[in-house]
């Protein structure tokens, strides 16, 4: 096996393109009507692209609200001088809440002991807590089950240090375009809402879609619609591409650090997984799983070099991979290398990577791992 020596890591950095995401932060808002808040949703640290940095872009383009996961993202964001409303998306456990209350994080609720142990911080500390019922119509993943909705109303509704802003759900199949199942979890949704507004527990913030119901069907917006990763240049489906044009934002790129002339049948990385065919020319670049670069890459993903695609050979490490530069005329050590991105003619997006791994746009931006240096532009 060859073993490169790097230097340094500095040859890796994901450029990410502000004025990309301010177009299309602008180009979702001119989809909705005027009266429905768009949430950015910036959860896992920005799907990659840095959230502190990516949060302060989004309040200048004109985000009202911002979604996130952890309690702790929501601190680093006020840590960060973010000020306007910071949603959880996931629920919080009972040792939360006073962080929760501290922070003025607005929390998903579906449990009767985080609620109650969110209305006792709040208490504590003086404030109203604003908090989220989140319902289950579908998904199963988190929320409560509508026909325990009623129940759990009536044992949390009127404690006195709550603010109940909003209640809401996920869909499960918008983004496959299904829509019978979407339509009948947003009845399901709405005749809940009808029940529990009835019996005169009120929730003026109502919301239900992300990126695919912003995309296509405004007419499930509710009262806030819950983009996420749209915002960084991908439609969920490729469906969605003729109905609003979108930037991706994030450029991943490095440099051949070594390039190799290797004989026919020479076997190349960690277990031999790939040999070479003829005389050929392997480079080898400073990026590997331990980067968020798949390993399921290996040997069948492609790089662009001197604007050729140049296939991925070889089993990826976890700091290197090696890439096919035979085809790629005077290639040389230093050479930019685009992973993500674009270069000459042609373009590799994190759409493509993840259909050579068998994955989804989401889980190839947001595994790019803090090590990369991002530099903003």
């Amino acid at each position: 096996m060859i073993l490169p020596n790097l230097d340094s890591r500095e040859n890796t950095v994901a450029e990410i393109d502000l004025a990309a995401f301010r177009y299309n932060v602008k180009q979702i808002q001119s989809l909705l009507n005027r009266h429905c808040i768009l949430l950015a949703v910036i959860k896992t640290n920005a799907y990659g692209h840095g959230i502190k940095e990516i949060a302060h872009e989004a309040v200048k383009a004109g985000v009202e609200r911002l979604g996130v996961t952890t309690v702790e993202e929501g601190i680093l964001l006020r840590e960060s001088g973010i000020t306007i409303p910071i949603h959880l998306l996931s629920p919080i456990n009972q040792y939360d809440a006073l962080n929760v209350v501290t922070h003025e994080l607005i929390a998903s609720v579906s449990s009767k002991n985080v609620t109650k142990a969110i209305h006792d911080a709040a208490m504590k500390q003086e404030k109203i807590a604003t908090v989220h019922l989140k319902l289950d119509t579908g998904l199963h993943r988190f929320g409560i089950e509508p026909k325990k909705a009623l129940d759990f109303c009536a044992a949390s509704y009127f404690l006195s240090n709550l603010y109940w802003e909003g209640i809401y759900t996920h869909f499960s199949n918008a983004d496959e375009g299904d829509w019978v199942t979407t339509e009948t979890q947003n009845r399901l949704f709405e005749k809940t809402v009808e029940l529990l507004e009835g019996e005169g527990y009120l929730f003026p913030l109502k919301h239900v879609g992300a990126s695919t119901i912003a995309i296509e069907r405004v007419d499930m917006c509710w009262k806030m619609v819950r983009p996420g990763i749209a915002l960084f240049g991908y439609q969920p489906d490729e469906r969605q591409k003729k109905l609003i044009d979108l930037k991706p934002v994030l450029t991943l790129k490095t440099k051949i650090v070594q390039l190799h002339h290797l004989p026919s049948h020479t076997k190349i990385g960690y277990g031999g997984t790939y040999v070479t065919k003829q005389d050929e020319k392997i480079a080898i670049i400073p990026v590997g799983h331990g980067d968020g670069y798949k390993r399921g890459l290996s040997n069948k993903g492609y790089v662009l070099v001197r604007g050729r695609f140049a296939k991925i050979v070889g089993t990826i490490s976890l700091d290197q991979t090696f890439i096919n530069v035979t085809n790629v005329p005077n290639v040389q050590e230093d050479d930019e290398v685009i992973l993500i991105g674009t270069q000459g003619k042609h373009t590799i997006s994190a759409r493509d990577i993840a259909k050579w791994t068998h994955s989804n746009i989401d889980e190839v931006l947001a595994s790019i791992m803090q090590r990369i240096k991002r530099k903003y532009i």
